[in-house]
């Protein structure tokens, strides 16, 4: 069973089976794009991830120190205020930042692990017994909050790099940032990639080929994904590169 800490938009889990694993020689690994971390999460080395959404580090720092009965605590509250509302408000509920982003992003909006919306959909649960099976493993997992490009080369890393889509902006909004597009750009990746002799997995959407032509990349999987804008769904070809291997 693969671990997934919380629902995030661009979670790689379901294809975590399809990418190399880390080499034996293989000392840390690092997600300079951390999001939900699922290659970090389903590693057993020490590991470090890099996020610029302060939320998001918040909900990491929270559940780095939460127990199994906290967080059963948090879904009892979430649970009654469902009871008291059909679509309750998320800010109504008083929650410090940490256990407020993650009831957030596992229960507002009809479009799951986004942050577009406060309100909790009376169909959504919150995936507790999912997260507390990751607890053990966060105890190895260092989150910084920074850019990507703060990564510092260490001899012995693993970088499963997963940027976002320059073509949305996915959620992933930071405080007074219209969408992180504007604080995003491709650049960065390929400065990030330069930065190291270290083998790196990249991963990312259908215009790999496009946005990032200086590498050679492979198809993992098409899969069919909504289309918001238009309804119904389109394909979307998620592609892998393996760098420095």
């Amino acid at each position: 069973m693969k671990l997934k800490l919380f629902r995030y938009s661009g979670n790689k889990i379901k294809f975590l089976p399809l990418y190399r694993s880390a080499p034996d020689n293989t000392k840390r690994i690092v997600e300079p794009y951390l999001g939900s971390g699922a290659f970090l999460i389903n590693n057993k080395l020490p590991g470090i991830g890099y996020e610029t959404n302060g939320d998001i580090v918040a909900m990491w720092h929270w559940l780095q120190k939460s127990s199994p009965a906290e967080l059963h605590d948090l879904n009892e509250l979430f649970v009654r205020a469902k009871q008291k509302d059909e679509k309750p408000d998320i800010k109504d509920m008083k929650l410090d930042l940490g256990p407020q982003t993650y009831v957030r992003v596992n229960a507002a909006s009809l479009v799951l692990g986004q942050l577009k919306s406060w309100k909790i959909y009376p169909q959504n649960t919150l995936p507790i017994n999912e997260t507390i099976a990751c607890l053990p493993r966060l105890k190895d997992i260092e989150v910084v909050h920074g850019s990507a490009n703060n990564y510092v080369h260490q001899e012995g890393d693993v970088l499963f790099i997963d940027p976002p889509y320059t073509e949305t902006d996915g959620g992933y909004e930071e405080k007074g940032v219209v969408d992180y597009t504007s604080v995003y750009s491709p650049s960065n990746t390929n400065q990030l990639i330069s930065s190291t002799n270290n083998p790196i997995i990249f991963t990312y959407g259908t215009n790999a080929p496009t946005i990032f032509s200086n590498y050679n990349w492979e198809v993992v999987k098409t899969v069919k994904v909504p289309n918001m804008r238009a309804g119904g769904t389109v394909d979307r070809i998620e592609h892998v590169s393996y760098i420095n291997w």
